[in-house]
């Protein structure tokens, strides 16, 4: 074969080549969305994090908490699921604010039903339209050229009793402002910023409109977790460090959560 023909040869050959076939991916079926627990189900599950290894591709089935009305904190799951070497690559179920708050965080929503019912639906019959006389024009309305007042800005939302243990607070598109002492076992979560004029002792999160300036302040660090964006600290983490049970502010700086003790 000589040169200008291998040559030929080699510019008809495809470039790539796609089979389009299903592959098994690992569930990740959640029934909680509190990420105390599910860190614990995971150290239970896993052991430790694992640091530099390659994850395994995952999606995350909230067939189980479909029917729940339970708030989700895509970024800080996915940070979390990162660190037990899993990839979440997608959302499969789940409810409509669901898919939404995933859609969100730039994960894919996997649904099936809907993909077929789509390609099964019959396409509607074309209809002829009807010869239309031609109408005199109108005259335009008369524009009004007053100013608009812009919209003043969205007030926080005030909890003036103790957010009490199992209870799951979002403040959507605004600060919150809780006037009484967060328990063990609660979550708050604001896409703005938490203003807790008590103690902290349950899960903060906010900014969860990716508002990365959000700050979290409380009279007493005493959390569960904290989180800002999706990035969060909890267990052990919090217990040594030395802010605790004092009166601080939290803040994301450069990817990191820093705790600032101030008087």
């Amino acid at each position: 074969m000589t040169a200008t023909s291998r040559k030929a040869a080699r510019t008809d050959a495809p470039a790539l080549d796609i089979d389009q076939r299903s592959l098994a991916l690992t569930h990740v079926h959640l029934y909680e969305t509190h990420l105390l627990k599910l860190t614990r189900s995971l150290s239970e599950r896993f052991g430790n994090p694992g640091v530099g290894d390659e994850r395994q591709p995952c999606v995350i089935d909230l067939a189980a908490i479909a029917d729940s009305g339970k708030w989700i904190d895509f970024p800080a799951l996915v940070s979390l699921l990162r660190n037990y070497r899993l990839e979440p690559v997608g959302v499969v179920h789940g409810n409509d604010q669901q898919k939404t708050q995933a859609r969100g965080a730039d994960l894919p929503v996997f649904d099936d039903q809907t993909a077929q019912t789509q390609t099964q639906a019959p396409p509607e019959p074309a209809v002829q339209p009807e010869p239309v006389k031609a109408a005199e024009p109108e005259p335009e309305p008369a524009v009004d050229t007053a100013p608009t007042s812009s919209p003043g800005p969205v007030p926080p939302m005030i909890l003036r009793h103790p957010v009490r243990s199992g209870t799951e607070l979002y403040a959507r598109g605004q600060d919150m402002v809780v006037m009484n002492t967060v328990g063990a076992g609660a979550r708050v979560v604001a896409d703005g910023s938490i203003y807790i004029h008590g103690a902290l002792k349950g899960t903060a999160a906010a900014g969860a409109g990716n508002q990365t300036e959000a700050r979290i302040f409380c009279e007493s660090f005493e959390p569960e977790i904290i989180a800002i964006c999706g990035t969060f600290l909890d267990g052990e983490q919090l217990a040594r460090h030395p802010a605790w049970g004092k009166r601080v502010v939290i803040e994301l700086v450069d990817g990191q959560l820093m705790v600032h003790p101030f008087d």
